[in-house]
This record gives C-alpha cells, structure tokens and sequence, in this order.
C-alpha cells in the first residue's frame, strides 16, 4: 500500500495535480494506494497531556481525543511507502505538520521520572518520499528552509530511513501553479520508482 497525503490548504492548487498525477500512475500501474487530504480531516492540536506517552513497550500509545489523527496514523502504518505532498509556507512545511508531529508522541514512551523520552520499536521500515512546491528555484529549497528537517522529524519515529527529496519550484505565482513536462517527467521518475517494489511485494 502506498500513501499520499496531501498537506495542502489550496483546493485545486498545485499539490492537489501533484497527487492527481501519483494517483492515477499507481492506478495505471495496479498499485494500491490511499490518498488523504488533512483539509478534510478533524485533527486537534495536542494539549500535551503525555498520557499516551506513559505504557511501556512497543505499542502505541493511546490519544484520549477522539478525532482523525488514529485513521491517519494507521494508514501510515500500513504503507510500504508514504509520499507527502506540501507547499512551503514561511520558509517551512504548513503548519498541520506541526500539529501532526506533536499527536506522534504516541509513538514515544517518557514515564514522568525519566527526562526524555524513548521512540518505540518499530518492526519495519517505511520509505518516504517528500514533494514540495515552492516560489523559490527547486534547488534552494534544501538551503533556505527547514522543509527537510522538518521532515526528518516526522519519519524518525516511523523509521523511515530512506527518504526522496524533490522539489518542484518556481510555483510561486498563480499563473505557475500548472505542471510542466519537467515536473511530468519527475514525478514518472517517482511512480517507476516506487511502483516496481510495491509490484513485487
């Protein structure tokens, strides 16, 4: 199973052809996916609680709210790969990202006696793959924003420890926002990188 998350405020906008383009390769390719939009989705921000932070061992731990953000994570979870599609806004990922990094310390075990905390054992391997759109040239991206690290922070604890940067830039004005045949040709690149895998599984 792959998964495409769309982390996009913009309907219609440039990450929502991005995704259009990944769905309909994976399909073309009979590769199952899932696509999740975090517009549609109810995810509350993390009252810092750390109730689901306090059973050990390496099983999640649980969230006392009740929103999307268990669907969410289970649809990770079952993916052999996971492809985030984003802008940068303010020189980093949207700020769902950050809201989505704060609900993953379910992930993490931190009894109150111990000063930081321990991420859970995963048993396999996620890849992840990162899509940007950005005003910015492409190549700048990794220099000016934390867009990256940002990222890293989210596939730590989901053991992604092989993880594809690409960023499509110069997006940046609304007469931009459409794809090119570079663009076109990157993302092929990505679906025959990912298709074959997921094929043989």
């Amino acid at each position: 199973m792959i998964s495409i998350i769309n982390l996009s405020q913009r309907v219609h906008g440039i990450n929502d052809r991005i995704c259009d383009v990944l769905q309909k390769g994976l399909a073309a390719r009979n590769v199952g996916f899932r696509y999740i939009t975090t517009r549609d989705l109810t995810i509350r921000p993390c009252t810092n609680c750390r109730s689901c932070m306090q059973s050990p061992g390496e099983e999640l731990g649980t969230c006392p709210m009740s929103d999307d953000m268990g669907e969410l994570v289970r649809s990770i979870l079952d993916s052999r790969c996971v492809i985030v599609s984003a802008p940068i806004n303010c020189y980093d990922l949207p700020s769902i990202m950050r809201v989505l990094l704060e609900r993953m310390s379910i992930f993490c075990y931190w009894p109150d006696e111990s000063y930081s905390p321990v991420i859970r054992v995963m048993q396999r391997s996620i890849k992840g793959i990162l899509i940007t759109t950005s005003a910015l040239p492409g190549i700048m991206v990794p220099l000016v924003t934390r867009s990256r690290k940002t990222f890293k922070l989210f596939a730590k604890p989901l053991k992604m420890t092989r993880i594809d940067y690409h960023h499509f830039g110069f997006k940046g004005r609304k007469v931009d926002m459409v794809l090119t045949e570079k663009d076109h040709r990157d993302l092929m690149k990505i679906l025959n990188q990912i298709a074959a895998p997921a094929l043989n599984a």
